[in-house]
This record gives structure tokens, sequence and C-alpha cells, in this order.
């Protein structure tokens, strides 16, 4: 399980997308199997990039989604699986043992993680209402992180 997080880091030139920059389009499969194209603009989104089998993800998975400046900024969460060999019901057990309902999306041929640039999991990256990347949070941050992240939304 070690291997991935390496090939990632192998895979990305730069550690992370920079502040301002575009956010790349996103294009994902949903729970159900369909295609799904997420527009990024309009209001804030907060994509989360985990596997679930990774140590720190649920954990953080569970804190994040649960983090009531989500709301009070009227970030938008869109949590990706990105292992492309997983199957989907090993993130979708993990994301009903932490209790949440909302949609789950996979990236099953990692493209929108590379584009992304994500090297570590998980990964949270903050895209503005224009759709450009207000920041990215590599590894399971503390509390202040996260809340400054999400300041940026506004």
């Amino acid at each position: 399980m070690l291997l991935l997080p390496l090939l990632l880091r192998l895979m990305v030139a730069d550690p992370a997308l920079p502040t301002g920059s575009l956010a790349p389009p996103v294009v994902l499969k949903s729970a159900a199997g369909g295609e799904i194209h997420l527009r990024l603009k309009g209001r804030p989104h907060l994509l989360i990039f985990f596997a679930s089998w990774c140590d720190r993800c649920p954990q953080y998975l569970s804190y994040v989604t649960g983090y009531p400046g989500l709301q009070r900024y009227h970030v938008q969460l869109v949590p990706i699986d990105l292992l492309p060999s997983e199957l989907p019901g090993d993130a979708q057990a993990l994301w009903q043992r932490i209790g949440r309902s909302t949609p789950l999306y996979f990236d099953r041929y990692g493209e929108v993680t590379q584009a992304y640039r994500v090297s570590d999991l998980p990964t949270a990256v903050l895209v503005d209402g224009k759709g450009r990347v207000a920041g990215v949070l590599v590894g399971a941050q503390r509390k202040a992180s996260l809340e400054r992240l999400l300041q940026r939304a506004r």
C-alpha cells in the first residue's frame, strides 16, 4: 500500500496546484457508474481525494465532512475515491461507516487525481466560486489549517 503514494509523487511534477490557477475540469464516475461532469463555478467546492485503504483517511473524512465551516462558508463537499482498481463497494462501505449520505465520486483512471497533482492522501483542494484554486491541504491537517483554507472560500 505504500507504493501508490510513491507512484503519485513520481507522476506529479509540482507538489500542488498554484493558488489562483484555474481548476482543471472534473469528470468522475458516480456510485451508480454514470459519468459526472462537475461544474466548479458559482459556489465553492472542497474536493477531498482519498482511498478506503488509506490509514489516515477515515478519521480525516469523518472530521472534514462534519466540520461546521462547510455550511458556514457554503462549501460543497466533493469526496473522490482515487484508487483505480478499488471496488466501489469498499469506498461506499467507508462512507457509510463514517455516517455520510452525500454523493461519493470515483476517479477510476486517475485523470482528475493527476490534473489536481495529488501527491499524498488525503488531499483537500478548495475551488472558489469563480472556478479557481483557493488552496490545497496535503495530508491529514489540523482544525486550524482547515479553517484557514475554508476562509478562502469567501
